[in-house]
């Protein structure tokens, strides 16, 4: 869109006001966005504030851009799935504090034994993960760790649903077939 493009070299100039108009223009598409990505509104809203202050505290270094829209996209979506990351981790810190605190209810002997066979399932499902393909892969942890709905996967990947449904149940039985014992 010309208006856009006009909108973002007054922005690169430091209007203020053309920076707020490009984000009045385009909040209503980003948002729509966002959501498709994560269903956690006040996430996509704070990303999308983080995303528009990061572009006018580094105005002085970008560059011109073919399409403003698919410019404001890529930064959302990078945003919120380093944000999702970042929430999985703090998650993975809070699980690891309970396993602390459940380990004074054990003895020492008990807690070493379970704490290494955690570490052994953990490693032979990184190993496990490391042999399927890596779009399977992508499927899987979008759906697993991120939380995302079949819908949101598939747009992100670019597929159809059907076959982000396909790709994470493909993931989950080659998984099955390298970690679970056979009878």
């Amino acid at each position: 869109m010309q208006d856009d493009r006009a909108l973002w070299q007054r922005m690169l100039a430091g209007d203020d006001q053309a920076l707020a108009a490009l984000f009045r223009l385009h909040y209503p598409r980003l948002y729509d966005y966002g959501l498709k990505l994560t269903q956690q509104a006040e996430l996509v809203k704070d990303g999308m504030q983080e995303v528009f202050a990061y572009l006018w505290e580094k105005r002085a270094t970008l560059a011109a851009v073919d399409s403003v829209r698919a410019y404001l996209l890529v930064a959302l979506r990078r945003h919120l799935l380093k944000s999702l990351a970042q929430q999985q981790r703090r998650q993975e810190s809070d699980q690891q504090h309970l396993l602390e605190e459940m380990a004074e209810s054990f003895s020492p002997e008990e807690f070493l034994i379970m704490q290494e066979k955690e570490e052994a399932e953990k490693q032979a499902l990184n190993q496990a993960l490391q042999t399927i393909p890596p779009r399977l892969r992508e499927a899987l942890y979008l759906k697993t760790n991120a939380g995302l709905a079949y819908r949101e996967i598939a747009g992100i990947m670019n597929i159809s649903p059907q076959v982000a449904r396909n790709y994470v149940s493909e993931a989950f039985h080659r998984l099955r077939a390298l970690l679970l014992p056979r009878p």
